[in-house]
């Protein structure tokens, strides 16, 4: 009798164990890497400069993401890491002589997620703060003859990067989806496909 009840116990718990995996997006174990861009700068980056001719390449972004057994509340915790990429220059022509500036930055570091557990295959919200480092390389030439000749500048700096966002996403497929992300980060908005590995 109490082996009945134990092996009626332990499949009924192995039955829900199955129903609540194949009814997450996210969950323990799961493990997605976002590919994506950033669109809108914050004080990670550069803003437009009146007067020049601006250019620049919108964020690159990685995370990975994947599931721990941690519980806390109506989620789990995912921990993981990301990169960011971005650059921009400006250039400001006179005539006999131009400015040139050039920004290019990095971010680095790791990151955790809370995963809202919403009993759906498709869909998976989440919260995250990123703690990591962030590095800035500066270039500026000036040919102003104001100056005595051609003047070059080098600069690099690095500093504590910290972030937080709010973000979704909508998996088409266990190994494919799309996400999207919004908060104080190496961008306003990152949008881009996740790929589950």
């Amino acid at each position: 009798m109490k082996k009945s009840l134990l092996v009626a116990t332990l499949s009924i718990v192995m039955i829900g164990a199955a129903n609540r995996a194949s009814a997450q997006a996210f969950d323990v174990g799961t493990k997605h890497l976002n590919v994506g861009i950033g669109l809108g700068s914050t004080y990670y980056g550069y803003t437009y400069l009146s007067g020049s001719d601006y250019s620049s390449i919108p964020t690159i972004f990685l995370s990975y993401d994947q599931g721990t057994s941690i519980e806390l509340g109506p989620g789990i915790i995912g921990l993981g890491g990301f990169i960011g990429y971005s650059s921009a220059k400006a250039n400001y022509a006179y005539p006999g002589y131009e400015w040139n500036y050039k920004w290019t930055n990095i971010v680095v570091g790791a990151r955790g997620n809370y995963h809202f557990l919403l009993d759906n295959e498709k869909i998976d919200a989440y919260a995250g703060l990123s703690l990591g480092l962030w590095m800035q390389s500066y270039e500026y030439t000036n040919t102003d003859p104001f100056w005595g000749g051609t003047l070059d500048s080098k600069d690099n700096y690095s500093n504590l990067y910290y972030s937080a966002c709010v973000g979704g996403k909508y998996m088409f497929s266990e190994s494919f989806g799309a996400f999207a992300e919004l908060g104080w980060d190496v961008a306003l908005l990152k949008v881009g496909v996740t790929l589950g590995l």
